[in-house]
């Protein structure tokens, strides 16, 4: 449930070009991941940092197999 949590918070994300600035804002990795629970949480998604994690290990994967 939480990755399905976190996929439509990522949907919220690409629609609203705001929290997009918002979270580009942290270029740090560890901050990043903390700060993305944190504003999915404010949105009213659950998920762990590991969703986090796993999707950031997913499009990294897809990226390098292009």
């Amino acid at each position: 449930m939480s990755q399905e949590n976190f996929e439509q918070f990522r949907q919220v994300v690409l629609e609203d070009s705001a929290l997009q600035e918002r979270l580009r804002a942290f270029t740090a990795r560890d901050e990043f991941i903390v700060r993305v629970v944190e504003s999915g949480a404010e949105f009213g998604f659950a998920f762990a940092a590991e969703d986090v994690v796993e999707a950031m290990r997913a499009n990294r994967r897809a990226w390098i197999e292009r």
